[in-house]
């Protein structure tokens, strides 16, 4: 759910009232003014994990201005509500800071994890090109080099040979939003809020989050299910 910017604060707190829809226990306020409801979020060196209906996904710690624990307020069972992650005050944020190098062999790893045919925004677009001729889905994955969350998902799950064979059939594209001004435009187009975020896109351009936690058959059986 996104609420506008001049929403005061009360409404905001109001939502987590919710608790026949929701189920979230923390919020995360950032520094530029971002306040995120998310179902739990924790200090982990230098970056703040949080957990989604998406799975585990991160911010760095320096835009993060505080975290404020909720009591859990209990879903309602006649609902199939899913617990995601809704932006009350702000828009989501990019970390801008540099990465840092990586020269190892697990750097490696999850350089050939990602895609090597569509890249960044432009890779994007050119998949999209080709989804309008060949009806492809798309394969959207969008991470940060310094994002622990994702080198596990790389390392573990996006580098095996079935999952691996099931993105290269399909259009596959990896972006990193900290590359550039266009590639933070197309994360905050799908309304991204933390690393990793993984899309399957029809040719409708209609979106579905796969979970990135778990086992590489489960994210496959995902992703087929969402490209069907």
């Amino acid at each position: 759910m996104r609420i506008g910017k001049r929403l005061p604060l009360i409404s905001a707190m109001l939502l987590l009232t919710w608790s026949s829809y929701y189920l979230y226990s923390d919020v995360i306020y950032l520094k530029n003014g971002t306040v995120l409801v998310v179902s739990r979020a924790w200090e982990d060196s230098d970056v703040v994990p949080y957990e989604t209906r998406s799975g585990s996904q991160t911010l760095r710690k320096s835009s993060v201005k505080r975290i404020q624990s909720q009591q859990a307020q209990p879903a309602d069972p006649s609902r199939n509500e899913p617990v995601t992650a809704a932006v009350i005050r702000g828009t989501p944020v990019t970390n801008t800071q540099s990465p840092k190098s990586e020269s190892s062999p697990a750097s490696s790893v999850r350089e050939r994890a990602r895609s090597s045919k569509y890249k960044d925004a432009a890779g994007y677009e050119e998949a999209i090109r080709m989804q309008q001729s060949s009806g492809k889905p798309v394969a959207l994955y969008f991470y940060a080099d310094w994002c622990g969350y994702c080198a596990k998902l790389e390392k573990g799950i996006l580098s095996d040979p079935e999952v691996r064979q099931h993105l290269d059939s399909i259009l596959y594209v990896s972006v990193n939003p900290e590359q550039g001004a266009a590639e933070q435009k197309l994360f905050r187009r799908f309304d991204g809020l933390g690393f990793p975020t993984f899309l399957i896109l029809k040719k409708d351009r209609t979106a579905t989050a796969i979970h990135t936690s778990g086992t590489p058959q489960s994210f496959l059986d995902d992703c087929k299910r969402a490209s069907q």
